[in-house]
């Protein structure tokens, strides 16, 4: 049996809660509703995922030619972060080039492998 339903199923539950006690402690109308609507999604895919009839899923693989760079990930949230940093503060700024130095590096060390192994 597929159980693809729980996660939504507890995640329509969390909400749900939620919207509770926004309903009773919150004097604005408007949380609340949100959580309520996203509580209501939440429950009609969980039980449209449980009564479904079951399918198999087929995993695809990954080519072999995709290569996955943690450096270039690094890099781009040092970017993120210098350009946020620019509205939170210099600390964010400064955290944000010190990943960007070692993002860099990561990415020289990754050319110059490839350089090598060609």
């Amino acid at each position: 049996m597929n159980r693809a339903f729980v996660p939504l199923l507890v995640w329509a539950t969390l909400l749900t809660v939620l919207a509770a006690v926004l309903w009773v402690w919150s004097s604005d109308h408007l949380p609340p509703a949100i959580f309520s609507a996203a509580a209501g999604v939440a429950w009609l895919v969980g039980l449209y995922a449980l009564l479904r009839p079951g399918r198999r899923l087929r995993l695809r693989v990954r080519p072999p030619e995709l290569d996955l760079s943690f450096s270039s990930v690094l890099v781009a949230l040092a970017v993120a972060m210098l350009v946020l940093g620019a509205l939170v503060g210099e600390w964010l700024i400064l955290i944000g080039a010190g990943v960007l130095v070692a993002g860099l590096i990561g990415v020289a060390r990754e050319l110059r492998a490839e350089r090598r192994y060609r």
